[in-house]
């Protein structure tokens, strides 16, 4: 990492960069600086390369008399050019910085307007950030300093971290309703900053292709598990037709309970603060790159398909929507709002049974990717040339051949249906 340099990230990246970054902490200017170890798998950040950065200010003292330190994870677009086409990775990168730089600082605004007795601080600090399709980067507080790290993807989590998630998701969720409810106009000029990055019709020979390999994917997982069964012929029915205006719809359907969403609400974007137990205290969001503003039971039905396993499933859907739903309401209360009337329960309910099938839609996408092993996954910086390539060219998923996957799969459809979100 040593032989890094500044503009390996962004020519636009440099002294002055950091030292108002030592600035913002209390410092003068940044005396020094060293790359870490990034500590990515292959397959953790297709979108993006990812650095890791300690900036030190040698004339700062902290308490304990130790120079001033802040710890980075800086996100860049990709040098490849093929890959960075191919990915359309200056959409999201442009959508992401519209997040931090626009609607969270907003958010953040309101929240000293209205002192909760416990603030919304469960996503990454954003430190330094710049667009213009080519330079692009997001330097964000490196959270691990904190003592917050991943879950594993494969091993899924337990029911105590999908507490904290979904507790995670209500809190935030309830800051766009808090302000929807109390500065209408404010918010309806927030959420012109939020591009849908995913799901729009001018984006859909981007990903037609690789969807029907999901579908494929998908579809072969339930006839090896519910082959014959009612479950395989309304599965069928879903999926067929026209699926992703199928999925433009669910993302572009807005009301009174629509909310600005984290968008791509699966494990690798939510971090956990571990106690000496083992027990999971704290859990914060990262990466908001699908930021999109749509029913919140669009993040709810992402997390709760992409997440969780079938047993857990069975044994504390309620208690996951409960924690979500008290989150919120609390957290309303705290911002001056009445959630009885702005979000109930019931209002709740009727998001889910009219929207949640998109966890659905998304799961057939994430459980594929959560399964591969690091050496299935492609290198994207392989990609030749400065045009882009078909993205089913590159994120290469095959028939799931384990029973235990195809079940995993299989077994999301099932939930769905029992719980009358695919009708």
């Amino acid at each position: 990492m040593t032989s890094l340099q500044l503009d390996n990230i962004s020519p636009m990246f440099n002294g002055a960069t950091l030292n108002d970054i030592i600035s913002d902490y209390g410092g003068h200017n940044c005396t020094s600086w060293h790359f870490e170890d990034s500590m990515l798998g292959k397959g953790d950040s297709y979108l993006s390369e990812v650095y890791r950065m300690r900036v030190v200010d040698d004339t700062s003292r902290k308490d304990d008399n130790k120079p001033l330190e802040v710890k980075l994870v800086i996100k860049t677009i990709p040098k490849n050019v093929g890959r960075r086409k191919t990915f359309r990775s200056a959409d999201f990168f442009r959508n992401e910085i519209n997040f931090y730089n626009v609607v969270m600082r907003e958010f953040y605004k309101f929240q000293e307007e209205k002192q909760p007795k416990n603030p919304f601080d469960e996503s990454s600090k954003c430190l330094a950030a710049y667009t213009d399709g080519v330079n692009d980067f997001i330097a964000m507080e490196d959270l691990n300093q904190f003592g917050y790290g991943s879950a594993n993807r494969q091993d899924g989590v337990g029911l105590p971290e999908c507490i904290l998630c979904m507790q995670t998701l209500g809190r935030f969720h309830a800051l766009s309703l808090a302000i929807k409810d109390q500065q209408p106009d404010k918010f309806h000029l927030l959420v012109k900053n939020i591009e849908e990055t995913y799901y729009a019709r001018v984006h859909k020979s981007w990903y037609n292709n690789f969807q029907k390999t999901q579908i494929d994917i998908a579809k072969d997982a339930l006839s090896q598990e519910y082959g014959g069964t009612e479950l395989e012929a309304k599965v069928h029915k879903f999926l067929d037709g026209d699926f992703y205006d199928k999925m433009v719809y669910l993302t572009h359907t807005r009301n009174q309970n629509s909310v600005i969403n984290h968008g791509d609400c699966w494990l690798p974007n939510f971090l956990f603060r571990y106690d000496g137990n083992g027990s999971p205290v704290s859990a914060k969001m990262i990466d908001f790159q699908l930021a999109r503003y749509s029913s919140p039971a669009l993040d709810i039905s992402f997390f709760i398909y992409s997440c969780t396993t079938q047993s857990l499933r069975n044994a504390h859907y309620e208690d996951l929507l409960k924690s979500y739903h008290e989150s919120l309401s609390e957290m309303l209360r705290n911002l001056g709002s009445d959630p009885d009337e702005l979000f109930s329960y019931a209002d709740l309910q009727k998001e889910l049974r009219e929207f949640a099938r998109f966890g659905v839609g998304m799961g057939i996408e994430s459980v594929p990717f959560s399964l591969l092993d690091e050496n299935e996954v492609a290198d994207l910086d392989q990609i030749q040339g400065e045009e882009a390539v078909p993205i089913e060219n590159v994120w290469v998923l095959k028939k799931i051949t384990s029973k235990e996957g195809r079940r995993r799969l299989a077994d999301m459809f099932q939930h769905a249906f029992s719980c009358g979100y695919l009708d």
